[in-house]
């Protein structure tokens, strides 16, 4: 992590006095300066050597030692002091420190100071400030606070050192740079994966310069949800033994039964209790009962079940074809082979994979990795519409005067419960067979990544995962349900990333055990607060349970949340987050530019003054102490509203991660081709932080003032082992060196560092 602020000094109130007065140019606002006698060296009282601390709305600076000498260049501003003070020791100090003070600001500092100055003045032109004279008007206007030890006591609490643990990064390569490694499986070249499951890619000449950029790092996307599975750390043996291969035949045989007794209860439900059911309504004359009864049956036997019925009973044929054709190798196999010829023909690319596998896993991985995908819809289906069964059991119970229920009693209520929740259970049940076989193989078996694939299918159609936008709006409706005062214009895009309880601690931000309740709502594009009124309203945790609820029963509506009401919306492309040192609090300061007051002129700028909004969040629940956690996830969640789906899900684009250090933030890192984003929607707001590789010497996307990069680097190899940073800042600072590649991360370090500096701006 890095410094974002070094935090307020402890300074002892029997040596420095307080002083306060009100800036008239600046809206009156406050003006503080801690004054006392310099203690480093030899200063003393009667050397005039003093200290300062000054804080003001333009930020905070100390200094330890000034010397008040009409020889020194701050001195001027004693001579802006009235003649009746212009011999008082306090005044003077006071006047050079604001004068000293006033040269520390930046730039933009001084631009956005003018703009609060020039809102009150009919002209909108900026009157001049930061001078001497300036200064001396202040300090001839301070009093002396009685209450010196309390405002330096609240001062520490909310000028506390400041941490900055993440940073999002864009790493641009030339055009054909990126291309998907590949690996032989037999006689085809099929894509690589590493052990992370993740893609691996290859850069060109590029590849040692990204390979230092940290480790793959996987972002969902509307396709892939989550992480790939991949296997565990007792499969990195390449030994397959014979109990190891009756247990995986045991596995399949176990596999091959539970489908026959699966199926032949959906022949059961579907081609016999249900005609029984539809025609029990036929047969009931009494109209006033026969839309109930139709209603009921409907809901109890939903058209998913006729889908889910056929295709599990074309898996079954399959599952049997395959088990037989491989049965009498395995028993050979088992029987006759030894461990030692096994592990030779283990994973041999030459060979067939009756011969690497004589097991008969690959065929099966083969066939559950062709069959699964086709069962995502019906199943899907059914898992939607079985959130009703319930009241369509007991609306079928209850309507004792009707056939269906005599129907039901007939059947049986119980078995047919047990019946209707078969379809449910499966795929679970498929899943834990999977990591049966998945714990008997090696990591290097042929099967292993068709039945890690397998895996993610299954989970992603029990999660009812199906990538589309349905969900996205499912979510928005629901938030709207529970939320009170949801705006009608917000809507926010992408998912629901995760939901944080929290304290919003209030100005001086002294008390930081006591503020509202709120929760944060984090998408890829927005970072929503949500105030919590009252013991009883929803936690962080409910509304995720409650989203998740209506993707998986979309028909039935949110329930109204008491005490939960819509507090405020934050643009994560602008917001700026840091932490406290034992990360318990995060500060989120968002500024939206608006127009400008100033008129363009001399001096002055034509820049935006940004409404600025801060808050201070003390972290609750899963996310207490945890800050730099929050902060990683934000971070990720900018790269995700950045880069639209379709680059992210293509082959050229990746994303490495750089873990933070003491001293060093981490960085997160989207790496992509610059052909990329003109031939796809790629990036919808640009990264503050951006670095070529390769391509032209010229840094040809400087910072500016009006542009959204706060830092621009390029990288240029120079050898085979060496590289050329040039690197540019948004205030026109920068530098050049020359370093190994095997520094990159060292660099990179350094290159945080002027973004942390960006950051203070």
């Amino acid at each position: 992590m890095a410094f974002l602020s070094a935090g307020f000094p402890g300074l002892p109130p029997n040596v420095v006095s307080s002083y306060c007065t009100k800036d008239p140019l600046v809206e009156d606002l406050p003006v503080l300066v801690f004054y006392g006698p310099s203690t480093m060296g030899n200063a003393t009282r009667s050397n005039a050597r003093i200290q300062a601390h000054v804080y003001s709305v333009a930020g905070f600076q100390s200094f330890p030692r000034l010397t008040i000498a009409p020889t020194s260049p701050l001195y001027a501003a004693v001579n802006h002091l009235p003649s009746d003070k212009q011999g008082d020791e306090i005044c003077r100090g006071l006047a050079v420190s604001l004068l000293s003070y006033f040269a520390g600001l930046s730039k933009p500092m001084k631009d956005i100071m003018r703009e609060l100055a020039a809102r009150r003045r009919p002209n909108r032109v900026a009157p001049a400030m930061f001078d001497e004279m300036h200064a001396g008007e202040l300090a001839s206007s301070m009093v002396k606070i009685d209450d010196g030890e309390g405002m330096i006591r609240r001062l520490s609490s909310a000028l506390s050192q400041q941490l900055l643990s993440w940073i999002d990064v864009d790493v641009v390569l030339p055009p054909n740079t990126i291309q998907r490694a590949m690996t032989q499986e037999g006689v085809d070249l099929v894509p690589a994966f590493g052990d992370d499951g993740l893609p691996l890619y290859r850069y060109g000449e590029y590849d040692s310069v990204v390979n230092n950029l940290g480790q793959p790092t996987f972002l969902p996307t509307s396709k892939l949800r989550r992480a790939p599975s991949r296997p565990t750390a007792h499969n990195r043996s390449r030994t397959l033994l014979k109990q190891q291969k009756v247990a995986l035949r045991r596995e399949m045989c176990e596999l091959l039964d539970t489908e026959k007794s699966y199926v032949a209860k959906l022949h059961t439900l579907v081609n016999e209790a249900a005609p029984d059911f539809r025609q029990s309504i036929h047969a009931d004359t009494e109209g006033k009962y026969l839309r109930l009864s139709r209603d009921a049956v409907d809901k109890l036997f939903p058209e998913s079940l006729d889908g889910i019925l056929a295709a599990n009973s074309d898996f079954l044929s399959e599952l049997e074809e395959t088990f037989s054709a491989t049965q009498d190798e395995a028993i050979q196999d088992i029987e006759g082979l030894t461990e030692e010829l096994a592990n030779l023909q283990l994973g041999h690319a030459s060979t067939t994979y009756r011969k690497r596998d004589p097991t008969g896993t690959l065929a099966f991985a083969k066939l559950l990795l062709e069959w699964l995908p086709k069962f995502s819809g019906p199943y899907q289906d059914y898992m939607r519409a079985s959130a009703s069964l319930p009241d369509a059991l007991g609306a079928a119970r209850n309507d004792s005067t009707s056939l269906v229920s005599l129907k039901l009693n007939e059947f049986g209520e119980q078995r047919l419960r047990s019946i209707l929740i078969e379809p449910i259970q499966r795929l679970p049940r498929y899943s834990l067979l999977l990591d049966k076989m998945i714990s008997q193989l090696p990591a290097s078996h042929a099967a292993m990544g068709s039945l890690l694939k397998s895996k993610d299918i299954l989970a992603d159609i029990c999660a009812l995962e199906d990538g589309g936008s349905a969900d996205k709006a499912r979510t928005s409706s629901t938030l709207r349900k529970l939320i009170d005062r949801w705006p009608a214009w917000l809507s926010p895009r992408g998912r629901l990333i995760t939901a944080v309880d929290a304290i919003e601690v209030q100005p001086p931000y002294s008390e930081v055990s006591s503020g509202p309740n709120v929760i944060l709502l984090l998408f890829p594009d927005t970072l929503i607060t949500v105030r919590k009124n009252g013991s009883d309203a929803l936690s962080a945790k409910a509304i995720l349970a409650e989203v998740d609820r209506s993707v998986v029963a979309p028909f039935q509506d949110a329930f109204n949340a008491p005490g939960l009401c819509f507090g405020s919306a934050f643009d994560l492309s602008i917001l700026r987050l840091s932490e406290s040192a034992d990360s318990r609090t995060m500060r989120l300061t968002h500024a939206v530019a608006r127009t400008s007051y100033l008129q363009s002129g001399p001096g002055t700028s034509t820049n935006a003054l940004p409404d600025i909004d801060v808050k201070v969040l003390v972290l609750r629940g899963s996310y207490e102490g945890k800050a730099h956690r929050l902060s990683e996830e934000i971070v990720k969640a900018k790269i995700e509203g950045r880069f639209s789906e379709p680059i992210r899900e293509s082959d050229k684009w990746a994303l490495r991660t750089i873990e933070s250090t003491r001293g060093s933030p981490g960085f997160v890192a989207a790496i992509y081709e610059d052909s990329a984003v003109s031939k796809i929607d790629a990036i919808k707001t640009p990264c503050r932080f951006r670095v070529d590789i390769g391509g032209q010497d010229d840094l040809g996307r400087i910072p500016s003032e009006t542009s959204s990069i706060d830092i621009a680097a390029q990288i240029n190899l120079t050898g085979p082992s060496m590289f050329r940073l040039d690197v540019r800042g948004i205030e026109g600072s920068g530098w050049s060196e020359t370093s190994a590649i095997g520094d990159l991360g060292r660099v990179f370090a350094q290159c945080g560092e002027a973004s942390v500096s960006c950051n203070q701006v």
